[in-house]
């Protein structure tokens, strides 16, 4: 993040400064490819001055930089293979960034991409993603599919683990193995675990690998890991049109309606999700590691292991 902002001039590190960490997380990235774009003919901080010269002359004489230099923004990023999502928020960060310094941009005029409708997932139950896992072919997507149910981790936070967040847990042989982190998303910090299951398929794939403590246990790119996720998903449902009903998301999701179904502390499910909780129930789930551990193991891991392997796993 820090990074980030030194590469930025003092306005525009102003601005991010005042956002809330996951904003300004998001925003920082969007500015960045902004300032990539328009590099050719200035800073971010060169737009807003021609945006603001533009506006002081004559109404024909204006050459309406603002919705120019978005539009242009917008093709240059379809190019580049960003999602209409992302482009619609990297859009809107150059338009907060103007407005912190009173000048508001309109997009009624600027070309955005149709904004997509929310993601249907599948409803899944526990013996169907056994057999989803079961049909993919490499190890590195079976481990990936089974730790995200298991931990309830989203994609972006399961690709930030380093091999030293397991390491001395999983080199023992210690099941559910505790991660305790932080979402990249929100800041917030939080313990979730892997259960015997999904640290068998992540043995199966980590085996023969030289790993140190740097090394991301799963270095692929989401954009490979949704790709292959829709491959398979239409080898295990059929072709279908339109966003993949059965992505990673959707076992996230599975997580917390497998959990709910089966009567667990919602206050551990939002936990073990990296949620944040009401600050008056903090103390609540005030434990000890081995105590979240027991838990989860009694808890949780049943109800989030296919049938079909729990004769492998440790009760």
């Amino acid at each position: 993040m820090f990074l980030l902002l030194l590469k930025f001039d003092s306005e525009v590190s102003e601005f991010l400064s005042v956002l809330k960490y996951g904003t300004r997380n998001v925003y920082s990235r969007g500015l960045v490819a902004f300032q990539e774009f328009y590099s050719s003919q200035g800073s971010i901080k060169d737009f807003l001055d021609c945006v603001e010269q533009d506006r002081l002359l004559p109404r024909n004489q204006r050459k309406r930089v603002d919705r120019v230099t978005l539009n242009g923004f917008v093709a240059w990023l379809k190019d580049r293979g960003y999602s209409p999502k992302t482009i619609r928020i990297y859009v809107g960060a150059v338009q907060s960034l103007a407005k912190y310094f009173d000048i508001p941009i309109s997009l009624r005029y600027v070309q955005l991409p149709p904004a997509q409708p929310v993601n249907k997932k599948h409803p899944w139950t526990i013996e169907g993603v056994g057999d989803f896992i079961a049909l993919m072919d490499k190890p590195l997507y079976r481990s990936i599919a089974a730790s995200i149910l298991q931990s309830g981790l989203s994609l972006s936070d399961l690709f930030a683990l380093k091999y030293g967040d397991i390491k001395e847990e999983f080199e023992k042989g210690t099941t559910p193995i505790c991660l305790s982190l932080t979402r990249k998303k929100t800041g917030i910090a939080f313990i979730t675990f892997l259960g015997y299951w999904s640290v068998k398929l992540l043995k199966d794939y980590l085996a023969d690998q030289k790993l140190n403590d740097d090394t991301p246990i799963y270095n692929v790119s989401s954009r490979a890991a949704h790709a292959y996720f829709r491959k398979s998903a239409q080898k295990f449902a059929g072709k279908f049109k339109g966003r993949n009903p059965y992505s990673p998301h959707s076992l996230r999701a599975a997580f917390r309606t497998f959990l709910s179904d089966h009567k667990v502390d919602p206050l551990y499910i939002e936990f073990w999700m990296g949620h944040k909780l009401p600050e008056q129930q903090g103390a609540y789930i005030n434990k000890s590691i081995e105590s979240w551990r027991q838990t989860y193991k009694e808890q949780a891991e049943p109800w989030l292991t296919p049938p079909q392997y729990k004769e492998d796993s440790i009760t």
